[in-house]
């Protein structure tokens, strides 16, 4: 992603930018490839959809406020903000804002 930014747009998230997960602690058993390529086009699609609406407000560097949750933020959401040039800065603690 970029590693500067000139006339910055600033957003800050408290949210997660990854698949929801279940509050369930849950296997999914999948049986085919089919069944994997939809649950993982699904994921993109969900993740591709939260990066556009950030990009669409005109946000070009985003701030995630540090979570308690695991993957507040996948390889995938990190790959995809980067192709929109959006600039990431992770695991800002409250009280650095």
């Amino acid at each position: 992603g970029p590693r500067r930014m000139e006339n910055a747009k600033i957003g800050l998230i408290q949210f997660c930018i990854s698949p929801p997960k279940t509050d369930l602690e849950s296997t999914v058993v999948v049986n085919d490839y089919q069944q994997m390529d939809r649950i993982l086009k699904e994921e993109r699609n969900y993740i591709l959809s939260i990066v556009k609406k950030i990009r669409k407000s005109g946000c070009n560097v985003l701030l995630i406020q540090k979570s308690i949750l695991r993957d507040a933020v996948t390889d995938l959401s990190l790959h995809y903000l980067a192709k929109a040039k959006i600039f990431v800065v992770r695991d800002i603690e409250r009280d650095q804002i």
